[in-house]
């Protein structure tokens, strides 16, 4: 059998394209909207105690954060959900840009929150990890 010059550069060809095919879904799922959210108690100016939601981005694309509260458990009368009032929002976080929104302790009941979220402005939603937030001594 013998392979000719055509022969060998549709097999260089199809070898190439199957390369770079899969590189593009290895950039694609690189690439993907990545928000990490995390519940914590902070201190402004270092007297004004605050709990915090720190939304990071930790991907490489530009994501618009909208909203962001906290999940309650057991569920309150009014719901199991809060969302934090922040003039700040919506804003665009670049990767590896952080933004933090602050609720005032004496408005959420601190013993029953289990997670803290966060919306981007696609509409979804992302989660903390489930950990009760430790009151503060």
């Amino acid at each position: 059998m013998k392979i000719d010059a055509t022969t060998i550069l549709a097999i260089y060809g199809s070898i190439l394209a199957t390369i770079v095919f899969l590189w593009d879904i290895i950039k694609y799922i690189r690439d993907k909207p990545r928000l990490r959210v995390k519940v914590n108690h902070c201190l402004l100016g270092g007297t004004e105690h605050k709990l915090g939601i720190e939304v990071a981005n930790v991907g490489r694309r530009t994501i618009t954060v909208v909203a962001s509260g906290f999940k309650f458990a057991p569920a309150l009368p009014d719901g199991n959900m809060a969302t934090v009032y922040d003039l700040e929002l919506p804003e665009e976080l670049r990767g590896g840009q952080i933004h933090t929104s602050f609720a005032s302790p004496s408005e959420i009941p601190q013993n029953q929150v289990m997670y803290g979220w966060a919306r981007d402005a696609t509409g979804s939603n992302w989660w903390s990890k489930k950990w009760p937030l430790r009151s503060k001594k």
